[in-house]
């Protein structure tokens, strides 16, 4: 797992540090298993998401391959899933009342870092 840190066009004022989940298994665990205070995390190659077997509500935002964020679903209870056909990305964090990225928002990498290989 990698962090990346995203800004957007309209709010460069603005920076999402997000941790990076790209395996199969890491994309399906998301948050599953955390609680309120998790880090907010960016799925790769993923255009859908369930909320099964979570204990808190979260935000998700969906990504399109350009950076354009094509949708946003905040406070979504467990038990749901969510698909949005033209993402490339998914990103989740615990749901907040909190500052998030909006719909139509272009979102681009300030930073990237990732762990040494083993």
């Amino acid at each position: 797992m990698g962090v990346v840190r995203v800004r957007s066009d309209e709010r460069p004022w603005l920076c999402h540090e997000l941790v990076v989940l790209s395996t199969w298994a890491e994309r399906l665990r998301g948050l599953l298993g955390t609680d309120e205070g998790a880090a907010p995390v960016m799925l790769l190659r993923c255009g859908s998401v369930h909320t099964f077997g979570m204990s808190y509500p979260i935000d998700v935002a969906f990504v399109g391959e350009r950076g354009e964020v094509l949708e946003v679903r905040r406070g979504v209870g467990p038990g749901e899933l969510l698909s949005n056909p033209g993402a490339e990305c998914t990103i989740e964090r615990p749901a907040s009342e909190g500052r998030w990225v909006d719909e139509g928002e272009h979102l681009w990498v300030v930073s990237l870092s990732v762990p040494p290989a083993t």
